[in-house]
């Protein structure tokens, strides 16, 4: 009899191993796929017909790690849906990410209730979109796209808003969203017109059903997430690529005319339906100037960016590559004029290149009643002046260091880490 159970013993050890073995070469297989992905799906950021230089090339191979962080996180670390955490990467640029904005994102799944409480009065506008995710792999799915002045307050300027597969109980004093159960994604917009009076939501997300604790990591759970990794990345970089390259292979290149007053809201892209979206190809040279000019709408919030090749947006930290409502000085006539240019043009509503000499520039009208097209005049640096409205004043290079200054310590105060 002891003999029967030393074999027992000996052929469950084997079983265990075998198992081990087979677990192992599982987990190096999938490794080595995302190590070969990645080698590979690099690959666009050289090919001849972007027409880019070095320079911006090595922002392209930045870029391509920028999204391999953020899709870690999100595929690999916060992928949790009965402990999801309202997380953020920094920086996250992506699909032409909004500078004034504070993104976040947890996992959900809507056969269970969830909970979101925080402020709403410390933001410009708060916005919650639940989706699949499947940037690059055909059009975004949104099942619920929601934010101010929807959000009630419940008192206090905050906030109570639940997700759920049930209805509501009829006492739920906040926000209260019956949802058919499926998987999908949180994304949160916190935008911020006023850098220096205007703060973060304080949000907290957590799971309403009771749950067993979090676990390791397996073995299979790893293997799934490197693989959809190395699917993400060898589509997700090139898609938004090709999407702002389009632009310019469309002949959208420094006007906006294409846009002709209709009201894009991205959200195939990702988008919230709450904004009106345009965009196009911008190219200017050392000595040249992007004239913007427009009546801005009547609205919650509106701003001005530009972005690169890779369609994210440029250094808004170290330089006004942006501007909103709050940061822009609007003419007498009622009229917004912005120059876009490498060198600074002496005046307080620059929008800088920083020697980035191709991109998109991108507007948005949030809750707008109406969608006006901005118009842009290329032209020297030299014939700038004599474009402006006669009482714009001059800003020196001494304010101009002051103004940059501060906003890059309110930049950095949101994404502080």
């Amino acid at each position: 009899m002891l003999g029967d159970d030393v074999s027992l013993s000996v052929a469950h050890s084997t079983s265990g191993s075998a198992r081990h073995g087979a677990m192992e070469n599982d987990l190096r297989a999938a490794w080595v796929r995302l190590c070969d992905t990645l080698k590979e799906s690099a690959e666009y950021i050289f090919d001849p017909s972007l027409g880019i230089d070095a320079s911006e090339q090595a922002e392209g191979l930045r870029h391509h790690l920028r999204m391999l962080n953020g899709a870690t996180d999100r595929l690999l670390e916060n992928c949790d849906p009965d402990h999801p955490e309202l997380g953020w990467t920094y920086p996250a640029k992506i699909g032409q990410d909004n500078p004034d904005g504070f993104y976040m994102s947890a996992p959900m799944d809507l056969h269970r209730s969830y909970r979101l409480t925080g402020r709403i009065d410390t933001p410009r506008y708060l916005g919650f979109s639940l989706m699949d995710f499947r940037f690059g792999r055909g059009k975004v799915t949104q099942i619920l796209n929601i934010g101010t002045p929807e959000l009630i307050d419940v008192g206090g300027g905050r906030m109570d808003v639940v997700f759920s597969p049930d209805p509501d109980p009829g006492d739920h004093r906040g926000n209260w969203y019956q949802l058919e159960p499926q998987q999908c994604r949180l994304l949160v917009r916190q935008f911020f017109s006023d850098w220096s009076g205007e703060d973060l939501a304080d949000l907290h997300l957590e799971c309403l059903d009771s749950v067993e604790p979090p676990q390791r990591l397996s073995a299979t759970d790893a293997v799934e997430g490197l693989d959809q990794l190395a699917a993400e990345m060898s589509i997700v970089p090139k898609f938004w690529t090709d999407y702002v390259v389009g632009q310019r292979d469309r002949g959208e290149v420094n006007s906006f005319e294409h846009m002709a007053g209709r009201k894009v809201s991205g959200v195939g892209l990702g988008g919230s339906d709450q904004q009106a979206y345009g965009q196009c190809w911008f190219e200017v040279g050392e000595d040249e100037a992007l004239l913007f000019e427009v009546t801005p709408p009547k609205c919650l919030y509106w701003a001005i960016q530009v972005g690169d090749t890779w369609f994210q947006s440029l250094d808004y930290v170290n330089l006004p590559t942006t501007l909103n409502d709050s940061q822009a000085r609007i003419d007498p006539d009622g009229v917004l004029r912005a120059v876009v240019s490498h060198r600074d043009p002496g005046i307080e509503n620059w929008i800088a290149l920083g020697g980035c000499p191709q991109g998109a520039i991108t507007y948005r009208w949030n809750n707008a009643e109406t969608v006006p097209v901005p118009t842009l005049r290329l032209m020297s640096m030299s014939q700038v002046a004599q474009h402006l409205h006669p009482d714009t004043p001059r800003l020196d290079s001494r304010t101009r260091r002051e103004h940059q200054a501060e906003r890059r310590r309110h930049a950095l105060r949101r994404f502080s880490r």
